[in-house]
């Protein structure tokens, strides 16, 4: 059996996101990398770019990659073990270890989402009274809320995300006023960190941040070590393997960190 990198490359017709990010021509930087990686480490890129329900304003492609995922898989005919979800907001460093050989089947592993504090508190107490109408002696543990955008898994967590489906579906007027008029903190993030802990998944947090690097802008990723002249490397390729790039301000910054980055180590993954 292989171990499987499930690519979220979905273009979205949604008007805001394409006049956040400027469009979606970034993929051509994040795709290649995981090509090259998956080559290299013998598991199979699966590129999920066609959501199976065309209405993505209606029904944002965060939430329908989960109600996809193992759909897409089985018609794919791939003999798979372990399932890495990441979106194609990264690339990945040309070396990085193999990261399933850190993961034990029966695990999910995320990374805790904590570096915008603010916006992780708002999304959680947002959705508190919500949460409490369906499930009221459950309370939150703040301290485990981790990122969707990047996890491990294998195919225990299919009934886990049949729960997240039913659960979306039968609650969807609910859950769209929160999400798009009340809390507006996040898209299918906060619904699944909660059923994650009210179902008592088995989560762990094993890889170590070097592979989550996230709002590389604020956390100084972006600048090198300028006393040493003779290396002008930035520290998120020095030191990181997997590059998230979340948070740019500016209309279009993304895909112009992601052309910078993927042209000066594209020579790499060769």
């Amino acid at each position: 059996m292989k171990n499987v990198v499930f690519l979220i490359a979905a273009a979205s017709e949604h008007e805001y996101l394409n006049k956040k990010h400027g469009g979606f021509k970034y993929f051509k930087y994040s795709i290649p990398s995981w090509e090259y990686w998956c080559e290299k480490n013998n598991v199979e890129l699966v590129i999920y770019d066609t959501p199976s329900d065309g209405e993505h304003v209606k029904h944002k492609i965060t939430w329908q990659r989960w109600f996809d995922l193992f759909d897409q898989l089985d018609r794919s005919k791939v003999d798979y073990n372990k399932i890495a979800l990441i979106d194609a907001c990264t690339i990945i460093r040309w070396d990085t270890p193999n990261f399933f050989d850190f993961v034990n089947n029966g695990e999910v592993n995320l990374f805790r989402s904590l570096e915008n504090i603010r916006w992780v508190n708002e999304g959680v107490t947002g959705y508190e009274k919500f949460f409490k109408n369906h499930y009221p002696n459950f309370k939150f543990n703040l301290k485990e809320y981790s990122s969707c955008g990047w996890q491990i898994f294998d195919k225990e967590h299919k009934a886990f995300l049949e729960k997240l489906k039913s659960f979306y579906y039968d609650n969807y007027e609910d859950i769209m006023i929160l999400q798009n008029d009340k809390v507006k903190r996040g898209t299918d993030q906060p619904v699944y960190n909660y059923l994650l802990q009210i179902e008592n998944v088995n989560v762990v947090h094993k890889l170590p941040p070097s592979y989550y690097l996230n709002h590389l802008h604020r956390f100084d990723w972006l600048s090198n070590n300028w006393q040493l002249k003779q290396d002008e490397t930035p520290f998120f390729i020095k030191y990181g393997y997997i590059w998230f790039y979340s948070g740019f301000p500016q209309r279009g910054g993304r895909e112009d960190m992601m052309r910078q980055t993927w042209n000066a180590i594209k020579g790499m993954y060769i």
